[in-house]
């Protein structure tokens, strides 16, 4: 049953992050199909799972922002968001060995997907290879993709350099690939030599020309390095190579890296910054309307969203759909899913990163941001930020329960016991 259980889950990171065979499944019945496998997993395979208070805790919260999405947002929002936080909780009970192999499964497969899309993706230029054409079912803003399996190339990602696309793996965007990678490598902490597939993930989100993976994937480097002030020297020293590099000694800055990223951090009085084109101004003008009225705290539900053309991505989108009570019922499950025993600093690291995220990419129920952020804090229990063990004796028993027969096990020394077993 585990293989199994480890496959299901990478194929529901894809999946959530819109991979293109996203569209050939059930659509809102893929989260409720995961968690019932994973239960039956639970039930009939030998798991050692924790029943602690604080999974008690996490399901009352997810209930009741379910019944908040049922009652203010619709049926569908209600069920939606129970079955979508469901599977986070379940991964959230598993013991730091199974956590830490499951990590493990998913980078290491994911990062060989990406290889493969990688040379797919480098091919198409010299040979033009075999391919379908595909319209993302419901999505009318997209433009028909050239599907090659492994890749999507779409023209509507292509850059003012030549026939240059950006690249996005089989998934829709570019954005969503280089999240999703970026997410992986902070979990691992970017350990390249324990992993040293995950240079294929790094690979992936320079290939892909997303600001917003590069801002990710830079944060994240730098809430992971920065301990101490040798450090703060070699990370400085990266990122000022880098930098003069492309805005300087490549092509006198008319590069591709220098045009579409670089100068979209220039300052801009209206937007912020020039890359910043998370909504269009219909969205920011009916923002503001909300928070004037008052209505930003329920927001005004999906369908009538789209009725107003509300379009773009991030916080502000997600305050005028859902409202102010579901940011906080998110931020109050993704606190509760910091497992009390891991590293506080990487813990709260991990969560300051994705409400960085979260404010030009406001997806929080999306598995790819769920099994990261709980498996990365997870596998860091009795952990120092480096990933050093620290020894605990416990003088509170811990009561392990295991899933599908035997009876329950007291163990005085739960902590150095969940140490040894690594």
């Amino acid at each position: 049953m585990w293989p199994l259980f480890k496959v299901v889950n990478l194929l529901y990171l894809m999946v959530s992050s819109y991979a293109w065979f996203a569209f050939l499944l059930p659509g809102n019945l893929v989260p409720v199909l995961v968690s019932g496998f994973m239960i039956l997993c639970y039930a009939f395979g030998n798991f050692n799972v924790k029943m602690t208070p604080r999974v008690y805790g996490l399901m009352g919260v997810i209930i009741l922002y379910s019944l908040y999405g049922f009652f203010i947002l619709g049926t569908s929002f209600g069920s939606l968001t129970f079955f979508s936080y469901l599977p986070a909780v379940l991964i959230f009970m598993l013991d730091v060995p199974k956590q830490t192999d499951l990590l493990r499964f998913v980078t290491k497969w994911l990062s060989i997907i990406m290889a493969v899309s990688l040379g797919v993706y480098f091919i198409t230029y010299v040979v033009d290879l075999p391919h379908t054409t595909f319209y993302p079912r419901g999505l009318e803003n997209y433009l028909p993709f050239d599907n090659y399996f492994f890749l999507l190339k779409s023209k509507m990602y292509g850059t003012e350099f030549g026939n240059i696309v950006r690249f996005s793996g089989p998934f829709l965007e570019p954005g969503h690939q280089s999240m999703i990678c970026s997410l992986l490598l902070f979990a691992n902490r970017f350990k390249f030599r324990e992993q040293p597939l995950m240079w294929v993930l790094l690979a992936s989100v320079f290939v892909s020309l997303s600001l917003a993976g590069y801002l990710i994937l830079a944060v994240g480097y730098l809430l992971v390095k920065l301990r101490n002030v040798y450090a703060i020297g070699s990370v400085a020293a990266v990122f000022i190579t880098a930098w003069l590099t492309i805005t300087v000694f490549w092509n006198d800055g008319n590069n591709i890296a220098n045009v579409l990223i670089v100068e979209r951090l220039e300052f801009d009085d209206n937007k912020g910054i020039k890359g910043n084109n998370r909504t269009i101004k219909q969205t920011d003008y009916f923002y503001k309307e909300c928070v004037r009225d008052g209505t930003i705290w329920l927001g005004v539900r999906t369908q009538k969203a789209d009725k107003l053309k509300i379009r773009g991505a991030g916080y502000k989108i997600f305050l005028i759909r859902y409202g102010i009570v579901a940011s906080l019922f998110v931020l109050t499950i993704y606190i509760m899913l910091i497992n009390p025993q891991s590293n506080k600093r990487y813990s709260y690291s991990f969560l300051l990163l994705m409400a960085i995220i979260f404010l030009q990419r406001a997806y929080p129920g999306w598995y790819s941001w769920l099994l990261p952020y709980v498996l990365g804090i997870g596998i860091m229990r009795h952990r120092t930020f480096s990933g050093k063990f620290v020894v605990r004796r416990s003088s509170i028993p811990e009561v392990r329960i295991p899933v599908g027969g035997g009876a329950p096990q007291s163990h005085d020394n739960a902590e150095t016991e969940a140490i040894s077993r690594q």
